[in-house]
């Protein structure tokens, strides 16, 4: 491996839990009293239409805009105070720049959530650059910011590691030609055989990383 691209949330950081009960926490705070069915209703929306459907049907006095601003405020917070690394992520991020390995952060997550939460974990300089969706302009259902990614470090595919938690990136890496690495979370379910399929390695913990390299 000479290079590695890492998704953050649910890889490298233990944050998909925030965005998977966000709305939850933010309407329970607001002592909201139907939140939960709230919760249930918007789960398989995107997070504009979540926040639309909440501002029209609740008496919170603001519009979905402005709920949707009040939200990326809640979680800036989260990351700034509550959000942790996954177990011996540091140390495995620590090995690979010692053995030489150009790493990066490829991302849904806005850039100033990005920098602040990893400067807080104090990982940040770890990383030669940060990409994200927004600023590539396509989604990870499309192969463009790994591609942009491998193009800003230079270095062969065949070389690359993509480092992911979420099965609709890995097939889109593994389709695209990248080494490809699934990281276990609890807020992620993958399909029977999907690991076989997709994973060129299924990671549990780095540590196991760590007793890889340590015995390679």
């Amino acid at each position: 491996m000479k290079a590695a691209i890492f998704d953050m949330d649910g890889t490298l950081l233990d944050s998909m839990w925030m965005w998977r009960t966000v709305l939850t926490k933010y309407l329970k705070q607001l002592n909201i009293p139907n939140y939960e069915e709230l919760n249930r209703v918007t789960s398989t929306m995107y997070f504009s239409e979540a926040t639309a459907y909440v501002a029209a049907h609740t008496d919170l006095g603001k519009t979905g805009e402005e709920l949707h601003e009040a939200l990326r405020t809640f979680i800036y917070n989260l990351y700034c105070t509550e959000i942790t690394l996954k177990p011996y992520v540091g140390e495995y991020l620590a090995q690979l720049k010692a053995d030489g390995v150009i790493m990066c952060v490829a991302t849904l997550t806005e850039r100033y959530m990005v920098e602040a939460v990893l400067k807080r974990l104090k990982i940040f300089d770890y990383f030669n650059f940060i990409a994200t969706v927004t600023e590539v302009g396509a989604a990870k259902t499309e192969p463009v910011i790994y591609e942009h990614c491998l193009k800003k470090m230079n270095v062969k595919k065949a070389e690359t590691v993509v480092f992911e938690d979420a099965a609709y990136c890995l097939i889109t890496a593994k389709k695209a030609g990248f080494i490809c690495y699934g990281i276990e979370d609890p807020w992620q379910d993958f399909p029977e055989g999907f690991a076989d399929r997709y994973c060129d390695r299924f990671i549990r913990s780095y540590r196991d990383l760590l007793k890889t390299t340590e015995s390679s």
